[in-house]
């Protein structure tokens, strides 16, 4: 009878090949797992939101079907288009988190009146940004590339727009 092999042999000893495409499947599941959270906590605060106004209410049902539907489609089949939807979707959701809590939504009955950041929505907003990166992961190098330079030259533009009194 032979002695275990301990993990830092038999993780030295995987193939390149086996332990890449462990690693995409962990990631692939860790996005699917971020998703399912932050639609969760869409699907909770959507009826107060309702009870402000159908919109409001609307895009939280908008926003939590999507990444609950999000969820099954990356596990069964993480295809390129797929992930990068699922950046804009999120980015799209942070975006307008972060106008709500600046300048306040851009309709409704609280039109133009910054909202107050609080400890769940800023834990959803931080998960969804966490999301982005690990489907930012999930990208072949150079669609990688390409999505992160479009990212950070998007940065600099809204910074550029803030610095020169375009952006509340």
């Amino acid at each position: 009878m032979s002695a275990p092999v301990p993990t830092a042999v038999r993780a030295a000893s995987t193939p390149p090949a086996l332990a890449v495409a462990s690693g995409r499947r962990r990631a692939v599941r860790t996005a699917a797992a971020l998703s399912l959270a932050v639609a969760w906590i869409h699907f909770v605060y959507m009826g107060s939101h309702f009870d402000e106004w159908w919109a409001y209410g609307a895009f939280f049902l908008a926003a939590g079907a999507g990444q609950a539907l999000f969820a099954p489609l990356v596990l069964r089949r993480p295809a390129p288009w797929l992930v990068v939807t699922g950046i804009a979707g999120n980015l799209a959701i942070v975006g307008m988190y972060v106008l709500t809590r600046t300048s306040g939504p851009p309709l409704g009955p609280h039109a133009h009146a910054p909202e107050r950041a609080g400890v769940v929505d800023l834990a959803a907003t931080a998960t969804e940004i966490v999301l982005v990166g690990v489907l930012i992961t999930l990208l072949a190098p150079t669609a990688r590339r390409r999505v992160t330079d479009l990212l950070l030259a998007g940065g600099v533009l809204l910074w550029l727009l803030r610095a020169t009194g375009h952006l509340p």
